[in-house]
């Protein structure tokens, strides 16, 4: 190809995130196209040509000064007469360039040469540059600029690195975060055959599996993507074949009539067995116990654990213990002088009364009434001889604590099967939506440490997280700073900006000033699982899942009296 001319450097160019360049015209380029200017790093090396992103543009006319006030609204030129005085400056930020050696992107310490040829790009220079390894990637949409017809630019991130190292996706609501969580996660599950297990507080997610049956869009053969024309059949195709051997898309809720309606009785009622449960994740879901209620719970729970030795344990018989089998406690012989004078029945009925309240609203635990407890092996499977899986936990309805006790409760029980020498869990990716909720600043809510410690220490068992919030500003920055993959869609709140600006050393002032003007579906998207920051249109999905708006004039309907 015969690369055109677009204009030349001027100026200083020692700053590789502030180059400007002069415009020919003002057709010839637009704010966040991609440019390329060849340049010699080293004297005894040939020329790379080093990629460039259009970030700003300038434009003004001298005859069309603001400084002439409403003198302007008179200047009429004669007919056939040109415009002249224009001046059009951009400025370009680097990518960088291919090292020919080793292949990694670089930003060059030699500064470009002023009055350098800055020229266009096409969709073979750009795929050769984001050169990918399509059998252990994702493919999230294409490159913004390059989205349609014959010259798309595929966009790929790496799923390993996704996956085990997390992911914040952020943004306001309307801009397509939901739609870009269900594209990942479905070719997740059925591409890479993974388990992804997804805490929905709204029950978006469960649309998928609306009245026991799996749900598709009916858009799929509209698609224009050539690749998604391709991809998009095979997953529902899959999806299909998933769930008839016993996996695909399984919804787990707590145990209310209403959801078996909404899943026509496919859905899987919620038993956790409370006794699984280290002492620390109980002090979280019980918060404000003093420490005699402390010592009395314990106590119950040991008694609980020693005399119903045979699993699983009923939960109504811990209540027992806390209440009118207070007695039976006392006389417990493995009890020490200390324990035993902590056990009064206050402090026994304040401990109850809060473990009743969980209880009752969280609605999510075993007792002898049930066929079987939940099974996180069975809910999220061993790593040989499983299929892929979305796990879709349904928390629709409940208050914020129950979700938070839930939520907490279950992502504990999967980091510790994870991290079994002797019967490890698969790996698996969680996504948390309403991330703010579940995770945030300040750390007021129940789940927000074994969040913190899977942000930590899940990495090494395989459990990786994916966080969604459409306030980033009130997440926990200790979160989202172990998310090496950063998804930002549109988003206007200064505050969230600043947010994101400093959680993050992935994105620059330029790419920050660029989240107030995307467009829905439109997604700015750094970190390791991608060579280079880049602005990607997300494709399309072919679950019906996410947050989409109910068309409210159609249910509306129209008066006829």
């Amino acid at each position: 190809m015969a690369y055109k001319v677009l204009g030349k450097l001027v100026g200083n160019t020692g700053d590789a995130s502030q180059l400007t360049m002069v415009v020919q015209d003002s057709f010839s380029v637009r704010r966040g196209e991609f440019v390329r200017i060849m340049h010699q790093e080293r004297q005894d090396e040939g020329e790379v040509a080093v990629l460039g992103r259009v970030v700003k543009i300038n434009r003004s006319n001298m005859l069309y000064n603001s400084g002439f006030g409403d003198g302007v609204t008179e200047l009429e030129l004669l007919p056939g007469a040109s415009v002249t005085g224009e001046n059009i400056y951009a400025q370009v930020e680097l990518v960088g360039y291919r090292d020919p050696q080793t292949r990694q992107i670089k930003i060059p310490r030699r500064p470009l040469n002023p009055g350098t040829s800055v020229e266009t790009v096409d969709f073979q220079f750009l795929s050769d540059f984001y050169e990918f390894n399509e059998h252990t990637s994702l493919h999230l949409g294409n490159l913004v600029g390059y989205d349609k017809g014959q010259n798309t630019v595929p966009v790929f991130i790496d799923v390993n690195k996704l996956v085990t190292e997390h992911m914040a996706i952020l943004a306001m609501t309307g801009s397509g975060k939901s739609y870009t969580v269900g594209r990942i996660i479905e070719r997740l599950v059925t591409l890479n055959n993974g388990t992804v297990v997804v805490f929905d507080p709204h029950g978006e997610y469960g649309k998928a599996l609306s009245k026991g049956e799996l749900q598709f869009s009916n858009h799929l053969d509209d698609i224009d993507d050539v690749r998604d024309q391709e991809t998009l059949p095979k997953i529902k195709e899959t999806f299909e074949k998933l769930q008839k051997a016993g996996a695909g898309i399984q919804i787990y809720s707590p145990q209310q009539e209403s959801f078996k309606y909404k899943y026509a009785s496919k859905n899987i009622p919620l038993a956790l067995q409370f006794d699984h449960f280290e002492m620390d994740d109980i002090a979280e879901i019980l918060p404000g116990l003093t420490e005699p209620q402390q010592r009395v719970l314990d106590v119950a729970i040991r008694y609980w654990r020693a005399t119903d030795k045979t699993e699983p344990r009923d939960i109504n018989r811990l209540r027992y213990f806390l209440g009118d089998g207070i007695e039976e406690l006392k006389e417990w012989d493995d009890l020490s002088e200390a324990e035993a004078k902590a056990l009064s029945g206050r402090s026994a009925a304040v401990a109850s009364m809060k473990l009743s309240r969980v209880l009752n609203e969280a609605q999510s635990f075993y007792s002898a009434t049930m066929k079987e407890p939940t099974d996180i092996y069975k809910m999220v499977g061993r790593p040989t001889n499983q299929q892929g899986r979305l796990v879709v936990v349904d928390l629709q309805g409940l208050s914020d604590t129950a979700k938070q006790v839930v939520c907490a409760l279950l992502s504990s029980e999967i980091l510790k099967a994870a991290s079994s020498k002797t019967d490890p869990l698969r790996p698996c990716f969680i996504i948390y939506e309403e991330g703010h909720s579940f995770a945030p600043a300040g750390g007021n809510a129940v789940s927000h440490r074994v969040i913190k410690k899977i942000a930590g220490e899940g990495r090494k068992f395989g459990v990786g997280f994916g966080i969604v919030s459409q306030r980033p500003s009130k997440l926990d920055s200790d979160v989202t700073s172990q998310c090496n993959t950063l998804i930002t869609m549109r988003l206007k709140n200064p505050d969230d900006q600043r947010f994101i600006a400093k959680a993050s050393d992935m994105v620059s002032k330029a790419d920050l000033d660029e989240l107030p003007s995307l467009s829905t579906g439109e997604a700015l998207v750094c970190g390791r699982s991608i060579p280079a920051p880049l602005l990607v249109k997300v494709g399309s999905k072919a679950l019906i899942h996410g947050g989409e708006s109910p068309e409210v004039l159609r249910v509306w309907g129209s008066f006829n009296g």
